[in-house]
């Protein structure tokens, strides 16, 4: 098995060429980002970890308003680049997934263990 681990870890690959197609259908990719939010580790297996799930026209909406919102807050000369970044890569995909902490899980573990209260923020 280690050896299965390390040539993931040696040949794994990260994926530029982004298409707004997807070959699996939204129910799959549900069932698969669910099934991997439900099995990652979590302190004191806390489950805390939350996320939102955006596709398709949701996921295209998200990265507008983003653009939006940076427009307001960066120079025109740095947002020309940020909107290029945004828009040939982030936006370009089908599917955006935002992670999250939930944080009364969060204040739950620090109330149950004060001495580690700090740790979980």
């Amino acid at each position: 098995m280690q050896k299965n681990v390390k040539d993931a870890i040696k040949h794994r690959k990260s994926y530029y060429a982004l298409s707004n197609q997807s070959p699996i259908s939204d129910q799959e990719i549900r069932e698969i980002v669910n099934f991997a939010v439900l099995h990652v580790p979590s302190p004191f297996n806390s489950q805390s970890a939350r996320l939102v799930l955006l596709l398709g026209k949701n996921h295209q909406k998200f990265w507008d308003l983003t653009k939006e919102t940076l427009k307001k807050i960066v120079s025109a000369e740095a947002f020309s680049k940020t909107e290029a970044k945004i828009d040939k890569s982030f936006a370009s995909g089908y599917g955006t997934v935002l992670f999250y902490e939930d944080e009364k899980v969060v204040r739950g573990l620090q109330d149950a263990m004060p001495t580690y209260a700090e740790k979980f923020g």
